[in-house]
């Protein structure tokens, strides 16, 4: 077994890891592999975090990462610098509110929490007015419609969980002291089996054009999914406001 300690890892590392994967897999789009790694170095990004005493501790590392993926979104076009800024603050937001959340509840808070909080904030961009302008995680995956099939079930931002999920299992896999093969082989069959799985379905996935269809009530042209839309990220928001409620709670009762 290889060690590798996470005090190992300087935050400035992780994020150059982190940012460089964005880049790869937002610029690649015809195979958009590097995507879903991306997220593993942010999660280790986290840890580092919540092991303080003030939570937004190395946050600004998560921050220029994000901003790298969305403005790779664009191929670095300059006329999308603004949006991409924007975007990547809110989507920051996912990790403080982790770590806020983690330094209220504690342990019994694990790291899909993020995961909560990511795809409940693409679910309020979702209903904003400027749904078109805004990027989802899923769109770095968006070009390859014949690995997405399945999302005909879960709904277009079902690609999102998939790409940050398989990032996720990849951080247990390698950031959590020695190498888990066990984790990692875990990784490579979350990331095999829906492309697997597409491609022995006859349906064809939701694209983001549907999806924002459905969103913008021309449900006409997006009716075979219309009765349970995006359930993922709409439940991923529920759990969310109550995660929050909860350690806001929690935090009251200490300072009383």
């Amino acid at each position: 077994m290889v060690k590798k300690k996470n005090s190992t890892w300087q935050p400035w590392l992780l994020f150059l890891i982190s940012a460089s994967l964005f880049a790869a897999g937002w610029l690649m789009k015809s195979f958009p592999i590097f995507i879903f790694f991306a997220f593993a170095p942010l999660f280790a990004v986290a840890d580092q975090a919540k092991e303080n005493d003030e939570f937004w501790v190395n946050t600004e590392f998560i921050l220029l990462a994000l901003f790298t993926a969305f403005f790779a979104s664009s191929s670095f076009n300059s006329s999308h610098l603004i949006a991409a800024i924007i975007q990547a603050i809110v989507f920051t937001v996912a990790f403080l509110a982790y770590s806020f959340a983690y330094s209220s509840l504690g342990s019994r808070l694990g790291k899909f929490t993020i995961i909560f909080f990511w795809l409940g904030l693409e679910y309020i961009l979702l209903k904003l007015p400027w749904r078109n302008e805004s990027i989802f995680l899923a769109d770095a995956v968006g070009l390859k419609t014949s690995w997405l099939g399945w999302t005909a079930h879960t709904g277009y931002l079902g690609a999102s969980l998939w790409i940050i999920c398989t990032g996720l299992l990849l951080y247990l896999a390698l950031f959590k002291g020695s190498i888990n093969f066990t984790w990692l082989g875990l990784t490579v069959a979350l990331l095999i089996a829906p492309i697997a799985f597409s491609y022995f379905i006859s349906e064809s996935g939701i694209d983001r054009n549907e999806m924002i269809s459905l969103y913008t009530q021309d449900s006409s042209v997006a009716s075979r999914y219309s009765k349970q839309g995006e359930l993922i990220p709409r439940t991923a928001a529920w759990i969310s406001v109550a995660i929050l409620l909860l350690a806001f709670v929690k935090t009251q009762t200490r300072k009383k």
